[in-house]
Formats: C-alpha cells, structure tokens, sequence
C-alpha cells in the first residue's frame, strides 16, 4: 500500500517527512533548476523593454514634435525626443523602421531635411509692358510681359492648381470647367494641413518648382492660408509670432518668393485666390490679414491676379452663412459641416472666377493674337445675391 502511493506520488512534490528543496539563499527551489523573479527583475525587465521601444521609434516621436507649432510645447518635446533620436541613430536602431517604410513604399517615419530653394531677385520692369497699375506711381515688380501664346486644340494651355485642403473641392471643380473647355489640361495637387508657414512639415517651394518644371504650366492657381495662423521661423532661427510685424513682414516675403519661384520655372500667369469669410470671428480676423497681403502683392507684381474669395461666399449682407443663393435664386449649401471647409457648389464659385480670368487673358483674343495681360492685377467678384 505505502510503495503504491509513493509510486503515484508527483516526483515534483517532496514526500511527507522531506523538507521541501531550498537554494542556498534559503528560497524555496523551483523544478528545473528555474529561479522565482521578484517584482525588481520583472520592473527592470519593462524598463529595458520601454526604453528599446522608444529608441526605435525615436525618429518618429521627433518628427511628431517638430510638426507641432513653434512654442513652449514643441521646445520641451524636442529637449526629451532629441537625445533619444541621436542615441538611436548612433546604435543603428533607426534602420529597421525607415528600412521597413521604404519596403513598403511608404513615407520615412523620421524627420527630413528641408530642401533650400534658390529664389533670385524680381528684375525691374521692361519697356512694352503696363507696369503702373493700381497702385499710384510705384512701378509693378514685372515677372513675365512677354504675349500670352493662345492655346488651341491639340496645345492646350496647361494649368497646375495647388494648395492645402481648403483646394480640395475648389480645385476638382475648377478640373472640371478647364477639361470643359478643351483648350485648357489642369493638374491638381493639395495637401492637408500644409503651408507656407511651416516647410518643414510640407516643403511647398520645392513642390512648386518640380511641379513647374515637370508639368510645364503657363498658368498656376494656388490658395493657401487656413494652416498658416501659427508662429514662423525665418532662415536665420528666429520665430515670429501670428500677426506680430516680423510674422507680416517674413510671410509677405514667402508669398512674393512662390509668385518669383514660378516665375522664374516659366509660368506666365498666377491666380492667388484668398481664403473665405469663415464662421469663427477670431479665425476669421486671421484669414482677413493673410487676405490683405494677398491682395497686396497680386496688387503691386505683374502677372498676378488676386481671386477674391471672402467676397465670392458671403452673402448679400457681407455675412458667413452656410447657404447661398445661386444665379437663379436658389439656395446652395456651400460649407461643409465644419462650417470652414467647401462644398462642390461652393468651390465652384472659386473655379468659374478663376475660369472667367483665365479666359479673359487667354483665351478672349480674336484668331492670330496673343492674349493680352489685364491691366488690373486685382480680381473681386461678388456673390450671387
């Protein structure tokens, strides 16, 4: 009977009268010759696995806090993401995540270095072109005086649309009236959240530059502004904050260098259409100040044409409203949701001004003349009432 239970007997478990197995440290003694982990070894354990966890995934963490905006928060982030990413460049941890991004064509997960476009001085204005217009004696910066060839079938005028999201709609539409016309090819490319602001989170000049010399457009429309009420950082590491005389002063000169950038890459005309009346007063305000340096610069340089939008969706009262009424009466809802965003019908009101400019200079001329440049440099157009 006794040898039948010691031979059922689990050899793991001691028989009665035998002291249970001890390590020399006096622990109980685990099968196998495993040792128990105490609750330090198994904080060490996830320390260690946290702290490889942020060193692979450093790169990204930076690129995160770069794109926030310029201030106390974004400082503070860079202070403790920045070390990590060296550490994590030096111990080659950073390859497989950019490795794994390239495999499956995706974009790096790590910050990029901006890409420095070259912008040479505006040249003077030349004979044979108006230069005055609009803005007293003060001569016009002159881009491009040279005849508008007049585009016809099989050699259509080619237009390059870009912007941020708020071109989204505006420009699918405006597609739309160009492939209608049959003298006009129209390439769209906008980005969400991107700006002239910020290049190192979407780097526009560049973009811009190999747009224009891939696509070879003679008219460009772009419309930014809805991403840009935020501080700036000039070339020289200094930041400017929203509205302040050094922001106005550094964003005038990013918008004058675009226009110069596309005139230099053979553009012949641009169409810089202003944001819209927006719903929330304070942001309102701010697309009201970029809209002014719009204006200001499509006033004062040749070649440039301002499409007034803030006037083009407010209603007869100068008001935001979501609905407006159409050429025939009829109400539209011309906002999305957010109030801020356009519908198809809203940002086909964009489209038909910017169509109605384009057609005046390039397509109005009678058989065997060049299109003729408008010796206004500023477009508004008011809403349907």
């Amino acid at each position: 009977m006794d040898d039948q239970r010691a031979a059922g007997q689990d050899e793991a478990t001691p028989v009665s009268g035998e002291s249970t197995p001890r390590d020399e440290r006096g622990d109980e003694a685990l099968p196998f010759g495993r040792r128990r982990r105490t609750a330090a070894s198994a904080l060490v354990a996830m320390l260690v696995a946290l702290a490889l966890g942020a060193l692979f995934n450093a790169p990204a963490m930076k690129k995160t806090a770069l794109e926030l905006p310029f201030g106390g928060e974004r400082s503070f982030r860079l202070a403790l993401v920045d070390p990590l990413a060296t550490v994590s460049h030096w111990l080659f941890l950073d390859r497989p995540a950019r490795l794994t991004a390239d495999a499956l064509g995706r974009p790096d997960p790590g910050p990029t270095d901006t890409q420095v476009v070259v912008i040479t001085p505006t040249p003077e204005p030349t004979e044979g072109g108006d230069s005055s217009g609009g803005n007293g004696d003060k001569p016009k910066k002159t881009l491009q005086e040279k005849p508008l060839p007049r585009p016809f079938q099989g050699h259509p005028m080619h237009l390059y649309i870009a912007g941020d999201s708020m071109m989204g709609l505006p420009g699918m539409a405006l597609t739309n009236l160009s492939n209608k016309t049959k003298l006009i090819k129209a390439q769209l490319d906008y980005h969400i959240s991107s700006g002239l602001v910020r290049p190192d989170f979407f780097d526009w000049p560049a973009q811009l530059q190999a747009k224009a010399r891939s696509f070879d457009p003679g008219a460009v429309a772009v419309m930014f502004g809805a991403n840009d009420n935020q501080a700036l950082q000039t070339s020289s590491g200094k930041v400017h904050q929203f509205g302040s005389d050094g922001w106005k002063k550094e964003y005038r000169k990013r918008v004058e260098d675009v226009i110069a950038l596309l005139f230099q890459n053979g553009v012949r005309r641009v169409y810089w259409i202003g944001q819209p009346i927006m719903p929330e007063p304070s942001f309102n305000n701010q697309m009201k100040l970029m809209n002014e340096i719009y204006a200001s610069v499509a006033e004062e340089t040749f070649g440039v044409q301002y499409i007034d939008a803030y006037k083009l969706l407010s209603n007869g009262s100068g008001q935001f409203s979501q609905y407006l009424r159409d050429t025939n009466g009829k109400l539209e809802r011309v906002r999305e949701q957010d109030g801020e965003h356009l519908t198809y019908a809203g940002g086909l009101r964009i489209a038909e001004a910017v169509i109605a400019a384009i057609t005046k200079e390039w397509l109005s001329a009678k058989k065997g003349e060049a299109g003729a440049p408008s010796p206004k440099a500023s477009a508004t157009a008011s809403p349907a009432p």
